[in-house]
């Protein structure tokens, strides 16, 4: 009987044993999402394991050959609790999978800031200044009203410099 199990991976390698175990026609499932990280150019969205260091990989208990699993490059080896190894209830892969988007990745609810969020300045001539969340004026770039003497002052910065306060 085939069943989902979790496969623990190598530090920043669980593409290469996906890409691995799938060249062996093992039936593998790495749940991906979108991430905004920052770079030295600013903020960009990245597609990344929704649980880095972890795949499922679906095998029968019984019918197939365990043993190439644990040489394969990238693979660390399977989750283990003592010397059992449990399965991943069929019901929780099928959620993810049915979750996927068409780029195959699952939904991520946005991290925006809504109007009236306070954040605070990190780099620049204004870092360590708190301000308010006007609008978004364009991907990267945010609009903040700063009360500079006395007056509130639309000024944009890039999103890369600012945090929640």
């Amino acid at each position: 009987m085939k069943r989902w199990y979790a496969i623990y991976c190598k530090p920043k390698e669980d593409e290469r044993a996906e890409f691995n175990l799938d060249r062996q026609e093992y039936e593998v499932f790495r749940p991906k999402h979108r991430v905004r990280r920052r770079r030295s150019n600013g903020m960009c969205t990245v597609v990344d394991s929704l649980f880095p260091r972890y795949l499922f990989i679906h095998l029968d208990d019984i019918a197939e050959n365990w043993a190439p699993i644990r040489s394969t490059r990238g693979v660390a080896g399977l989750v283990r609790w003592g010397s059992s190894i449990p399965h991943v209830p069929d019901y929780v892969v099928d959620c993810l999978q049915q979750n996927l988007d068409s780029a195959g990745c699952i939904p991520t609810p946005p991290v925006g800031y809504q109007p009236g969020d306070k954040l605070r300045i990190l780099e620049g001539p204004f870092a360590g200044l708190e301000g308010v969340f006007y609008s978004r004026r364009s991907d990267d770039r945010i609009m903040l009203l700063l009360e500079v003497m006395k007056q509130e002052q639309r000024v944009p910065f890039p999103e890369a410099a600012l945090t929640r306060a």
